[in-house]
């Protein structure tokens, strides 16, 4: 039996096709940080609720938004990865940093205090003045710094309005040649149900470990919704910053292919090149030592722009 095969035994049942192996996965794993606390509806909520109508119509930028249902998968060193890839096979992109932690600042090289998301949407004001430079000609729009009782507000205000992103895209009057790059909070949280009702593209990151592997029934539920649009968003699985120098890394790549069946997982290989551009600020892409990583990351973004053609 091989280590995966024992893994999954472990588990206590196939987890390919077990509706309830969540309650096996978190026996073995332990607990998984899914949720902020927040409550949300079991459906999508209507675009008409208590917001301007969004013209779904009207041509637009593609979405792709980069969620996690746990923390520290790189999510937000390959937003700015994929950021620097697309503009550079021409793409216009923005990012946009919808997490409070206000991460993409740091991996942009973007000033502490620089105006963000939070604090200018408190007061009202539009995004194309926040708008910053990202790596060869994007652009970057950052969460901002925000106290606690800001954040509070601002999350109660995306809860009652649905159609508050879409609105805000909307008003940066993007064209169909742009692609915007969205970076989202760990877990079930407004920001992720914000950015999965805009995406185009949604790119589940995670990493070849059992703490990731054991979440995927609680994202197959926050997903679910968001799929039954009329035009739902494309789904794609990384697994991000894997090491083949670590067997059980490879054993938990062949997990995730058992469990996401059909639906096979994308590769990002560990390159420390691009961990050091986040320690200064630097375009992670600049580095002449990138390998694996770096063609992972172009086969990534020519896919997108692939899906972008066929919107």
């Amino acid at each position: 039996m091989s280590f995966t095969d024992g893994l999954l035994v472990l588990l206590g049942r196939d987890v390919s096709r077990d509706p309830q192996g969540l309650n096996a996965r978190l026996h073995f794993f332990g607990s998984v940080p899914v949720d902020d606390g927040t409550p949300f509806p079991p459906h999508v909520p209507s675009a008409h609720a208590q917001s301007q109508p969004v013209d779904k119509a009207v041509r637009r930028p593609c979405v792709v938004a980069l969620v996690s249902v746990n923390g520290g998968v790189g999510r937000s060193t390959l937003a700015t990865a994929l950021s620097s890839g697309l503009q550079r096979l021409g793409e216009s992109v923005v990012a946009v940093d919808l997490d409070p932690q206000n991460a993409l600042r740091m991996h942009f090289g973007v000033s502490p205090g620089s105006a963000g998301i939070g604090p200018t949407s408190l007061r009202n004001a539009h995004w194309d003045t926040i708008q910053q430079p990202g790596f060869v000609g994007s652009r970057v729009i950052t969460f901002g710094d925000t106290d606690l009782r800001q954040q509070d507000d601002l999350q109660r205000w995306l809860k009652d309005e649905p159609d508050w992103l879409a609105q805000r895209l909307s008003a940066l009057d993007l064209s169909p040649r742009h692609t915007v790059i969205i970076d989202t909070p760990a877990g079930n949280n407004v920001y992720f149900h914000q950015a999965l009702s805009v995406a185009d593209v949604v790119l589940v990151v995670a990493q070849a470990d059992a703490a990731s592997l054991g979440t995927l029934d609680q994202l197959d539920g926050l997903l679910a919704p968001h799929l039954e649009r009329e035009r739902p968003p494309h789904v794609h699985f990384v697994l991000n910053q894997l090491d083949e120098d670590n067997a059980f890394s490879l054993d938990m790549v062949e997990a995730f292919k058992q469990r996401l069946g059909t639906k096979e997982p994308l590769e990002v290989h560990h390159d420390m090149a691009i961990s050091e551009a986040l320690a200064f600020g630097t375009d992670p892409l600049d580095s002449q030592a990138l390998s694996l990583a770096g063609d992972d990351i172009n086969e990534l973004c020519r896919l997108l722009i692939a899906r972008k053609k066929h919107l």
